[in-house]
């Protein structure tokens, strides 16, 4: 009887387990972006827990691309809206080695032990602030772990873009 009782406990918990991967994957599926990288390094638990992590639950994500790195580290290039400003940020995790443009000009913002609102400690966001075409992009080598980052227009003026480091996404200033 025991067995019996041991067996149906096992089945109750695979299956409550089973029902929540599909919870997920059928979220996911209806989503225009992967929460995962192609390194299998998962951004967020949800879209919403993405959402509120970068636009602090004001803003819509639109859009994820990533940056081919090693299975333990992410490069996402995440694309939202807040109000009617697009926005375009690159959330870092896992990469220890940086490398910026000889005239870049950086931007750190406020470090800190608190890291509530981000997916790790080592999380850092690039964001370009200037002209409404500068927007981030960069390159990484698994070679020599590095990642090269830039803040660029299409036209290839880039003479008005700053480039913004920091621990959490950029806040919409209020006018």
């Amino acid at each position: 009887m025991k067995k019996k009782n041991l067996i149906l406990l096992l089945l109750l918990i695979v299956g409550m387990i089973s029902c929540s991967d599909n919870v997920d994957t059928i979220e996911e599926a209806n989503l225009k972006y992967s929460l995962v990288s192609p390194d299998n390094v998962r951004i967020a638990k949800s879209a919403e827990d993405l959402n509120s992590k970068i636009t602090d639950g004001k803003g819509t994500i639109s859009n994820v691309n990533y940056i081919k790195t090693d299975k333990n580290s992410v490069i996402a290039i995440i694309d939202y809206k807040i109000d009617s400003e697009e926005i375009s940020i690159i959330l870092i995790s896992g990469i220890e080695n940086f490398k910026f443009p000889k005239d870049a000009v950086i931007k750190l913002g406020n470090f800190s032990s608190n890291i509530s609102k981000t997916n790790g400690e080592d999380d850092i966001y690039i964001s370009c602030i200037g002209k409404n075409c500068c927007a981030p992009g960069g390159t990484y080598n698994p070679n020599t772990q590095l990642f090269t980052t830039f803040c660029k227009c299409e036209s290839g003026d880039n003479s008005g873009c700053t480039m913004k480091v920091s621990r959490k996404p950029p806040e919409i200033s209020q006018n």
